[in-house]
Order: C-alpha cells, then structure tokens, then sequence
C-alpha cells in the first residue's frame, strides 16, 4: 500500500433489523409481517459508500464475538471494505438497531445496543496510531465518545 492512498473510517458498525407490518399493528400480539436485517451504523455506512466510490477505505470499529459480527464483517469486507484492524470483542453483542413500523412505512418506535462503540477507545486507537496517521483522509463518526474524539483531533497529524 502506497503511503497516503487510503481513507480511514473509525466509528461504529451494527446491525440494522427492521420489522415492518402487513396491516395496522394490534398492539400486546403478534403481527404479521417482515422482518429484515441489514449492515449498517454510521462508521460502516460511510465506508461502504466510499468504496462504492472506488476508494480504498479501512474501517476502525468494533463488533462482538458473535454471528452478527462474523456476518457484519464478511459483509463489509465483500463490499470492498478492508475490515482487518476491527476490534472483535469476545463476550459482548455486536452493536444491533431494532425498529418497528407500522402498515405505512411509519417508525413507532426503536431501541438500539451501542455500548460496544465504547470499545472504540483511545487505547485503541492508538495501537492503530501509524497507520491512522498514515491515511489521506481520516472520518471519525462523531457518535464515538469524547475520548475517541479528542484522540483522533489530537492525533491525526497532517491529514
């Protein structure tokens, strides 16, 4: 890898799980309707789209060591995402964002699991210190913690 040649993303990294109704929701029951789980969490998005992009773009995140971490990575990475530098957690859930819409298309509600983000530290990050340096650009999602944030800003060097 040539140096300056690549764009670092650090933030988070989830899985989106949607359930949408067929009809107007009953509410204390089961409704019918469907179900569906995607990539997703603001660090990984924005990776994605640049490496739709054509740019070679490295994700710095964290994920559990369970199946949705081992199915989120292999996603991204399939997408064109290098992915080798994220943090898996052993023990811990990866970061999941579950909705629930109505008939319509309308979000009643939403309840999110995040708190892996917080292993997104500046421990961590500075273990990665070269090569985040390193990169030509650097995006920081700017729901990492204020430590992370403050390390990246104080860290990041020339870029």
């Amino acid at each position: 890898m040539r140096e300056k040649d690549y764009i670092v993303i650090i933030g988070s990294a989830n899985i989106d799980v949607a359930g949408y109704s067929h009809h107007p929701l009953n509410y204390a029951d089961s409704n019918p309707g469907k179900i569906k789980f995607t990539p997703g969490g603001v660090g990984r998005n924005i990776a994605h789209n640049l490496a739709l992009l054509g740019k070679n773009a490295w994700l710095l995140s964290a994920v559990g060591g369970d199946f949705y971490g081992q199915s989120l990575l292999a996603q991204t990475n399939q997408s064109g995402v290098y992915v080798d530098k994220c943090l898996i957690v052993p023990g811990e859930n990866t970061s999941s964002y579950l909705s629930l819409l109505d008939n319509t298309g309308e979000m009643l509600v939403a309840i999110n699991d995040m708190s892996i983000s917080d292993c997104i530290s500046a421990e961590f990050l500075a273990q990665h210190q070269e090569f985040i340096r390193g990169a030509k650009v650097i995006v920081a999602d700017c729901n990492l913690s204020e430590e992370a944030l403050v390390w990246v800003l104080e860290n990041s060097g020339e870029t």
